[in-house]
C-alpha cells in the first residue's frame, strides 16, 4: 500500500497544474513580492536613515555637550583657584564678569543692525 502512494504521489500528480500551481503559491507565500518591495525600499531606507541619525547623535550631539562639560570644569577649577576666601576677589570677579556681559552685548547690538 505504502508503495503504491509512493508511485502515485511521485509520478502521477507531477503535471501542469501542479506546476502553476506550485508557482502561484510561491507567489502568494510572499505576498505578491510585496514583503520584497518594503524590505527593499521602506525598511532599508529607514535604516539607513537611523544610522545616519544614530552617528549624527553620538559624534556631533554628545560631543558638543561632553564640550561643554569639559570647559565648564576646567573654568569652575580656574575660578576655584582664582578666589581665596577674600570678599574683594570676590567683587572684583563679580565685576569683571559683568563687564565682559556688557561688551559682548554691546558687540552683539551693533553688529545687529
Amino acid at each position: 500500500m505504502n508503495l503504491l502512494n509512493l508511485f502515485e504521489k511521485s509520478f502521477l500528480k507531477k503535471n501542469v497544474g501542479d506546476h502553476f500551481q506550485n508557482i502561484i503559491y510561491n507567489w502568494s507565500y510572499n505576498h505578491g513580492y510585496i514583503d520584497l518591495f518594503y524590505e527593499k525600499s521602506l525598511i532599508a531606507s529607514i535604516r539607513r536613515l537611523v544610522k545616519l541619525n544614530s552617528f549624527f547623535d553620538k559624534k556631533r550631539i554628545d560631543g558638543i555637550t561632553n564640550g561643554i562639560v569639559i570647559i565648564c570644569f576646567f573654568l569652575g577649577e580656574a575660578i576655584k583657584d582664582v578666589g581665596g576666601g577674600r570678599i574683594a576677589s570676590y567683587i572684583l570677579l563679580y565685576i569683571l564678569d559683568i563687564l565682559i556681559f556688557l561688551v559682548i552685548l554691546f558687540l552683539f547690538e551693533t553688529n545687529k543692525y
